[in-house]
């Protein structure tokens, strides 16, 4: 794998990291003199809103935190399901899908989330994208809003990082079994303790196996995650980690025509179960190993270091059909069918200088970083075109027609050869003024890549080179008043880009990054025993810069935008020791506000946009008798969306049930769980993209477990 370009800086992978920068901590119980506070740097936490130890609730950004207690609470067993409660967040418009993890936040779409604050090398347009399982996952953190100040190309929504398990010093292990419905069948090791006086370990290992939603697909999942922490010196703690997982097989996306799911065919309507592809044909499998370390020193009280830095190699190989047009009659469904194979190579590395500085009585929390990826992909792409394809009849589906020799996978090929590098520069200063908190984030970051395409059609080679070299500066300014009454104002700007690559046919120049920037105005509240939190953000965000084309995509330039603003509420509380309750609201105003190109879109929503949600969640625990039972449910609401581009029609909104429950008896160091997804088996349809792809929800699931703790 190559090191690099000539001229790049590559950051030494031996270089000492560090603790967490020494930020004041909560307002309410800090006085008011601006004292710098201590803070232990191994044990310190360090927030995705800002990599210091600031909290959340004292951020001013809109961020939103789900702790393994909720995760447990809720049991979800995917980053997804564990999102469902989140304000300004909509998963699974795709929900039979299981190769990525999909959500929208403030409106846009991603497929990519951060792992232990790194991003997942992904081949981005195509398939392969590395999932964590929740499982190995401590704890899930959503940053809304334009987030490339301080780690380069995100989407302009926002970004989920998923916080690893590391090792503790205290020994447990959790041995976690289950069995549900779809024949799901399901183990999990989740053990950590003291290996020797400076030394710790954990390791989380899964195995997990269980049908699809739809006819004739499954999944399955082995994960194990081995990690070991060291005390090197007094100032110096060293984590070794490992990540390994093998998914035999997956559900890929393959969508239903509307007729059929959302309208009335000749035959009536589909069933949820139903699916367009062939059991001898559809699969998904990936195999992902990430390695890497996390180094922290301290070189005094108010001066330390951290870098991590992760190593990853993935392989994925898709098996997959689609169709093109509507159904013939309403019934017959050309198909055609595809394959994917993709391999990618590559590391990242972050490295963070914290320091506090006291200038008269005005405090400042420094960060300067430097983060690089690198990664080298392959990826083979293989197509029927419609070329000798069994057509699917929908009205009396036969999932066992492909012969997959005779399929003339190479009527049409592609083959790529795909090299990324990025390197990041950003500092922060987090300025603490009696009640004000202020943050000053910059980032400049240089991002190049080349694709070298080897295509053929109908036997005709030909081939193409496409180069990106784009930089980018990303800011970010933000402010909070803390009242004496645990209330909270705040504003920020933010910034945020994405590369692309292209030349415009209008004006003949390579395209730009596309960079997006929000105002947002906010709220929030911690009461004083910490029983209650509020959160309230009002945002406008504007994406520019979008490539937009004719409806025949015969031209394509790049002046589009698109417009999101809205209001998003959150709330947290205990309203006794008995009972806790979690409830959230999404108010979304969303359009695209310019393309020259295509202007019957300009005014209109874009697809897999739910402009109004909302959801409740409460956890009863009882006592006396019944001590050691908890009762959960939650109720959620996702909104209308449009049916396509040209907003022709909407998909239904739809309301959910979840329910769980758990007895814990400690005395034998037991626990028995339940949970139940969609408790009515209410059939609907998640999204669309157009009139002709659409994707059924989620049907009922059910799922018991066993834990026992050591």
């Amino acid at each position: 794998m190559s090191n690099g370009r000539k001229g790049w800086f590559y950051p030494s992978l031996t270089a000492l990291a560090i603790a967490v920068a020494t930020s004041p901590v909560a307002q309410e119980q800090e006085d008011e003199s601006l004292e710098h506070i201590e803070v232990n740097p191994m044990q310190s936490y360090r927030s995705t809103a800002t990599k210091s130890s600031l909290r959340p609730i004292d951020s001013p950004v809109s961020i939103s935190v789900i702790d393994q207690e909720l995760l447990q609470l809720r049991q979800a067993q995917t980053v997804s399901e564990a999102l469902r409660y989140s304000s300004g967040v909509t998963t699974e418009s795709r929900p039979t899908i299981t190769i990525f993890d999909q959500f929208t936040i403030r409106g846009f779409d991603t497929y990519q989330t951060f792992y232990d604050g790194l991003p997942l090398l992904s081949n981005n347009s195509w398939n392969l994208y590395p999932q964590v399982d929740s499982f190995a996952t401590e704890s899930l953190e959503i940053l809304k809003g334009p987030a490339s100040s301080l780690y380069g190309l995100v989407p302009p929504g926002g970004m989920v990082n998923q916080v690893a398990k590391y090792p503790k010093d205290e020994d447990e292990t959790l041995v976690r079994a289950a069995v549900g419905s779809d024949n799901l069948l399901e183990l999990g090791v989740d053990t950590t303790g003291q290996l020797t006086d400076n030394a710790r370990y954990r390791l989380v290992a899964l195995g997990r196996k269980q049908d699809g939603f739809q006819d004739t697909t499954e999944n399955e999942r082995y994960t194990i995650a081995p990690s070991v922490t060291i005390d090197l010196t007094k100032a110096t703690e060293l984590t070794l980690s490992a990540y390994y997982q093998d998914d035999p097989e997956m559900v890929p996306s393959t969508p239903l025509p509307g007729v059929g799911t959302l309208y009335e065919a000749p035959y009536g309507k589909l069933d949820a179960s139903v699916y367009a592809g062939d059991e001898n044909w559809n699969s998904y499998s990936r195999e992902v190993l990430m390695l890497g370390y996390k180094v922290n020193h301290e070189f005094n009280n108010d001066w330390s270091v951290l870098q991590k830095f992760r190593y990853t190699d993935a392989d994925a190989l898709q098996q997959n059909s689609y169709h093109s047009g509507e159904p013939t009659d309403g019934i017959y469904l050309t198909r055609s069918a595809y394959l994917t194979d993709e391999e990618i190579d590559g590391v990242t590395v972050d490295t963070q200088l914290a320091g506090f500085v006291q200038t008269g009585d005005v405090a400042h929390n420094l960060l300067f970083g430097l983060d690089y990826q690198n990664s080298d992909s392959t990826v083979a792409y293989r197509d029927t075109l419609t070329t000798d394809t069994p057509v699917l009849d929908l009205s009396n589906i036969d999932n066992d027609l492909f012969d997959v020799s005779s399929l003339p996978l190479d009527f049409y090929q592609e083959d790529h050869v795909i090299d990324i590098e990025q390197i990041g520069f950003y500092l922060q200063d987090e300025i603490r003024i009696d009640n004000f908190t202020f943050l000053l984030n910059g980032r400049y970051d240089q991002f190049e890549s080349t694709d070298v395409a080897a295509n053929e059609y109908a036997g005709f080679p030909y081939g193409s080179t496409t180069e990106i070299d784009q930089n980018e500066f990303s800011g970010r300014v933000a402010a909070m008043y803390t009242f004496d009454s645990g209330w909270r104002m705040y504003v920020n700007y933010s910034e945020s880009f994405e590369p692309v690559s292209g030349t415009d046919s209008v004006t003949g120049e390579a395209f730009k990054p596309t960079t997006a920037d929000q105002i947002e105005v906010g709220t929030k509240y911690i009461s004083g025993d910490g029983a209650t939190t509020f959160t309230g953000a009002y945002f406008v965000l504007t994406k520019q810069n979008v490539v937009v084309n004719t409806s025949d995509f015969a031209q394509y330039t790049q002046n589009g935008e698109v417009e999101s603003k809205g209001v998003e509420l959150e709330l947290n509380t205990r309203v006794t020791n008995a009972l806790s309750l979690q409830a959230n609201a999404t108010f979304l105003d969303m359009e695209v506000t310019e393309d020259t190109l295509d202007p019957d879109v300009v005014g209109k929503t874009p697809v897999w946009v739910a402009e109004e949600s909302a959801s409740v969640w409460a956890n009863y625990f009882f006592d006396d008798a019944l001590d050691g039972l908890m009762l959960g449910a939650g109720v959620r609401y996702v909104g209308e969306t449009q049916v396509d581009k040209y907003n022709t029609d909407t998909v239904p909104s739809y309301t959910l049930i979840d329910a769980v429950l758990s007895y814990d008896m400690p005395q034998y160091d037991l626990k028995l769980t339940g949970s139940v997804s969609n408790l009515t088996d209410k059939e609907y349809v998640g999204a669309c993209y157009d009139t002709n792809n659409c994707w059924y929800g989620a049907q009922r699931r059910f799922e018991i477990g066993i834990e026992k703790r050591f």
